[in-house]
Parts: structure tokens; C-alpha cells; sequence
């Protein structure tokens, strides 16, 4: 027996995959659910005060009340516009092929390479009807609530169409063209067969959406006060998140605001880990009447023109609704006055921040997948159970609670015994980890157990089984995630300044320019981290195409 059959043979024992495991799980608490949730720990140690400035105050458990239900609604309806505009897109990049493919998917990713807070920005001034609206901006909204449900759909757009597509492509088509072999129209055999297998990928699709909308703080906020011209202050239209960051912000002054700022938190947390159990148990056991079938009328929605205005449609809606709001800001290079600047600060800040997305990336991959593998294999266990809900916490934690609760935890190490980046890149693995588990979760357990059992009952080891027979079939759903969890850790700002306030990355750098109201070398900034960005996500999609086989 060879070096490298006896490491296959260690690999696979019995003993190693159980270490293995458990070395992930405590993992997970240790540096993922610890930190997110620390700040939960004040709600045991300042009870009292929770109670005398909280619980017992009428006007601000209304505000907080009132502020929740919006969060929640804006959530909800986000994530019913996600999937009705984002399915026919991940229906043509899952089953279709056309010139300019590789092009629009990188296209699709590209919002989520962008800064929250200048993507806040960048939509707010081509949406609201600001007092000075720029060249070439609609300018037609003034609702505070239609201009943040706008907002989001740009930040979680992406989740739902990744996550579909991903799920999408590992759904053999057999089943659907043996249904319209017998008969039934394209229409027919997708709203039948198709659709129903493909639940996780819904349910995926809709708790990345749902989460990302709950959680979105900063783009928020500056969202906002770009529609009222003006900082925010506490009578504004308020949601879960903007009342946090507001309350964090007043809290350095007035510290009565913190029982508040965690009674918030707290309340967010668990109504959002109820409601998200609540959604997935419904797509996954609610019985919806596919069934019944309508022959003529879906058989003519099948053919003619009906599916290029249904495609066209999407990209449409694509473009308009989440492209081109998310580049606005880039007119201020056409229109604004350029100006001289040293770009070695910057630079500096784009290096910093690319080391830190990959090896954040490198490290939910290398952690992520093994966990993912084990809540999917075995969904009847209750820790199994349990770490599918643990996992959606980082999701759901509003970005100034998160960031507020991952600088208490972290702050208590000695700075001087952990450099910086390292601070930044342990508080990033917090909020991406759980991107590339639930990508990787949905798309295994949409893949039948009979492939591996099958290799098992051939002699193949478990390690042999996945990477010949598990690996290339949820190979797209790991680079949604990787894709996901690279730009999410690129984009981040409001957790990475809780965690090290001075420091040196491209969001802070150009979060830093739009607040000193440098739009023209914002927009530069955003164009060369963009530009980097695609290059690099060409680059991630070329290797993976070629090394996971």
C-alpha cells in the first residue's frame, strides 16, 4: 500500500471523520455563533436597565414595535420581488446558452463588489427626488419605504438568482423533456416537475434574501438621508436596523441607549430565527396544488412571444431596477470635475482588502463545506437540526448590531498579541461563513443519496465519493457561495470599522470619500475596486471550471 493510499485510508476512517467534524462544529461556536451573539450577554447582566428604560417606556417600545414590523415587511416583500425577477434569469443561466453568457453572470455578481454604503448612496440619488437630483437621474420616488424596498432588491437580488441558478443546474432534466415527450408543454413540465424539485434552492434563495434585507444597515441610512437631505434623526421613518445604527451612534453620548440598542437586537434575533424556521418548513412541507394543469393556455404561454417578453423582461428589470442603480454614482466621472489626488492610500487599502476577502474565503470553504455536508447528511439528528438554525444567526444580525457585538468580543483580545487583519479577517469569517454553508447545504440536499450510496456500494471511500460523485455536482452552488462570501467580506464597512476603527480598507477608503462629499473620486475608487473585481471573479469561475472535476 502506497503513502498516498494509507493517507486515503486514515482520511476515511471512521475515527478522523468524527475529529473532523467535531473540530468544525466547535469551530462554528467558537468563532462564528460566540462572537455574533456576544452581545446577548448584556441582556443577562443589564436586565434592570432594560426594564427601566425599555420595558416601561411607552414611546420607545412603540418605536421599537413600529420599527420591527416595517423591517419585517420590507423583508417579506423584497423577497417575493427577488424571486419573481430573478427565476427567469436563473432559468436562462442554468438552461440556456447565448452569446454574452459569461459576461451577464459576472454582470449579475457585480452589485454585491460594491461598498453598502456607496451602493446606499448610488441608489438614492437615481431613485429619490432629491433637491438637487444629477444629471440623468429618475428623481421620481419620495417614499421613504418604496425607495429602501428599491435599495434592497439591489443588495439581495443577487442572493436569490445565485442561489437558483446554482440549485437549477444540478436538477437532472430527464424528468422535464420525458414530460413534454408525453405531451405537456415547456410550461407545463417546468410548473410541474421541475419547480417542486427544487424547493431547497427556494429556500435557500429566500433566507439569504430575507436576511440580507432584515440585516442591511448602513446602505440604509444613507439612503435615507440622502431623501431628506440631512442626517438622520429619530422621527424619520425607521426600520430594525437604521434604529440600531442610529441609537449606536447617540449611545457614545448618551449611554442610557444601550439597553435599548439590545433589547432591539435581541428582538430582531429571535423573531427573525422564528419566522425564518417558520418559511422554511412551510416551502419544504406545505403541499402547493402544482398538479392541475390548463393545456391550451400554457401551451400557447410556451411558445411564440410569450417567452422573449418573459426573458427580455428580466433583463430589463435586471438592468433598471438593480445595475443601473447600483453604478449611478459612476455619472459623477462624466459629469463631476476631476480633481488630483494621491492614489497610494488607496492602493494600500485595495491590497489590504483583496488579502483579507481571500483568505476569509479560503477559510468558509476549507470549513463551511464540511459543515454543510453534515447538517444536509443528517437532517434527523437534533444537533444536525439545531446547527441549520445556529447557522442563519450572522445572516439575520442587523450590520451595527453585528458589528457592535463583534467588537465587544474581539476588543477584549489584546491588540498588541493580534495584529489588525486578523481582527478584520475573524470578524468577516462571522458574516460570510454562513453564505457558502447554506448555498452548499440547499444543493446537497436537492441531490438524490443514491449517487454516493451507490460509489460507497462500488468500494469507493467516503473522500473518493464526494470529490468523484458529490463534488462536481454541487461545484456551482460552492462558487455561488465563494462568490458570495469574497464580495460580501470586500463590501463590508459598519462591522469592520466595530471591530478596528482605523482601519485601512477600499469600502472604508471610499465610504470615507462620500461622506467628505468627494462623489468624483468615490466613483474612480468604486470603478478600479469593480473592474478588480470582475477580473478576479473570471478568474475564480475559470479555476473552478477547471480544477473541480
Amino acid at each position: 500500500m502506497g503513502s498516498s493510499d494509507k493517507l486515503l485510508e486514515f482520511i476515511s476512517g471512521r475515527g478522523f471523520r468524527k475529529g473532523w467534524t467535531a473540530f468544525n462544529i466547535i469551530f462554528f461556536l467558537s468563532f462564528i455563533i460566540l462572537p455574533t451573539v456576544f452581545i446577548l450577554s448584556s441582556a443577562v447582566t443589564d436586565w434592570s436597565d432594560i426594564q427601566e428604560h425599555v420595558l416601561s417606556d411607552p414611546a420607545t417600545m412603540d418605536l421599537i414595535i413600529s420599527a420591527v414590523v416595517v423591517s419585517f415587511e420590507i423583508a417579506a416583500i423584497v423577497t417575493v420581488i427577488d424571486f419573481v425577477a430573478g427565476l427567469p434569469v436563473a432559468w436562462m443561466m442554468a438552461r440556456k446558452e447565448f452569446r454574452g453568457k459569461q459576461f451577464l453572470d459576472t454582470l449579475i455578481d457585480m452589485p454585491l463588489a460594491v461598498p453598502t454604503a456607496a451602493l446606499g448612496f448610488s441608489a438614492a440619488i437615481f431613485w429619490a427626488a432629491t433637491p438637487n437630483p444629477p444629471p440623468f437621474s429618475l428623481s421620481a420616488i419620495s417614499s421613504p419605504m418604496l425607495l429602501i424596498v428599491l435599495l434592497h432588491v439591489v443588495f439581495s437580488y443577487p442572493y436569490m438568482v445565485r442561489s437558483l441558478t446554482a440549485i437549477l443546474g444540478g436538477i437532472d432534466e430527464t424528468y422535464e423533456t420525458a414530460g413534454r415527450t408525453l405531451g405537456a408543454s415547456r410550461l407545463t413540465a417546468v410548473r410541474t416537475i421541475t419547480l417542486p424539485l427544487f424547493r431547497a434552492g427556494l429556500v435557500t434563495g429566500a433566507i439569504l434574501c430575507f436576511a440580507r434585507s432584515l440585516s442591511e444597515t448602513g446602505g440604509t441610512i444613507i439612503a435615507l438621508a440622502t431623501l431628506y437631505g440631512r442626517k438622520m434623526v429619530e422621527g424619520d421613518f425607521q426600520t430594525g436596523p437604521t434604529l440600531i445604527g442610529l441609537w449606536k451612534d447617540a449611545s457614545v453620548a448618551d449611554p442610557t441607549l444601550v439597553p435599548a440598542l439590545t433589547f432591539v437586537s435581541i428582538l430582531l434575533i429571535i423573531l427573525a430565527l422564528v419566522l425564518l424556521v417558520v418559511l422554511k418548513v412551510a416551502i419544504m412541507k406545505v403541499r402547493v396544488p402544482l398538479r392541475k394543469v390548463w393545456p391550451s393556455p400554457e401551451k400557447l404561454l410556451s411558445r411564440g412571444l410569450f417567452p422573449k417578453i418573459k426573458d427580455t423582461s428580466a433583463i430589463l428589470f435586471l438592468l433598471i431596477v438593480v445595475i443601473v442603480p447600483s453604478f449611478f454614482i459612476f455619472t459623477y466621472v462624466l459629469t463631476g470635475t476631476p480633481s488630483d489626488a494621491d492614489w497610494n492610500p488607496f492602493i494600500d487599502a485595495l491590497v489590504t482588502s483583496f488579502v483579507v476577502a481571500s483568505v476569509v474565503t479560503a477559510i468558509d470553504l476549507a470549513t463551511g463545506i464540511p459543515m454543510a455536508l453534515y447538517i444536509a447528511k443528517n437532517r434527523t439528528s437534533k444537533l444536525s437540526q439545531l446547527l441549520d438554525v445556529f447557522v442563519n444567526i450572522p445572516l439575520i444580525v442587523p450590520t451595527a448590531a453585528l458589528g457592535f457585538s463583534l467588537g465587544l468580543f474581539w476588543n477584549t483580545v489584546d491588540p498588541a498579541a493580534m495584529p489588525p487583519i486578523v481582527l478584520i479577517i475573524l470578524s468577516h469569517v462571522a458574516f460570510t461563513y454562513p453564505l457558502v454553508v447554506r448555498n452548499v447545504v440547499g444543493a446537497v440536499e436537492g441531490i438524490d443519496p443514491a449517487y454516493e450510496e451507490t460509489a460507497r456500494t462500488l468500494g469507493a471511500k467516503p473522500l473518493q465519493s464526494f470529490r468523484r460523485v458529490l463534488l462536481p455536482m454541487i461545484k456551482g452552488s460552492i462558487l455561488a457561495g465563494a462568490i458570495m462570501a469574497f464580495t460580501r467580506s470586500l463590501g463590508e464597512t459598519g462591522a469592520t470599522l466595530a471591530v478596528v476603527a482605523n482601519a485601512n480598507t477600499a469600502p472604508v477608503f471610499i465610504v470615507n470619500l462620500v461622506n467628505d462629499q468627494s462623489y468624483y473620486l468615490a466613483a474612480m475608487a468604486c470603478i478600479i475596486l469593480i473592474i478588480i473585481s470582475y477580473v478576479f471573479m473570471l478568474l475564480l469561475r475559470r479555476f473552478t471550471r477547471e480544477e473541480v472535476v
